[in-house]
């Protein structure tokens, strides 16, 4: 099923979303140690991204 990103998000506003962090501040990228994550990282449990990702 695809979903028309833009529709989600407009869906979402104002409301409240929990958020999987899966990269915490200050950590490093688990193939790439020399990255180090400048901000908290994750996604939004449930929703499919363009990339099929979650």
């Amino acid at each position: 099923m695809i979903l028309d990103l833009n529709l989600v998000m407009e869906d979402m506003i104002g409301k409240i979303v929990k958020v999987k962090v899966d990269r915490k501040l200050g950590s490093a990228h688990p193939d790439y140690p020399e990255h180090i994550y400048p901000i908290n990282y994750g996604y939004i449990e449930g929703i499919i991204a363009p990339d099929g990702e979650e």
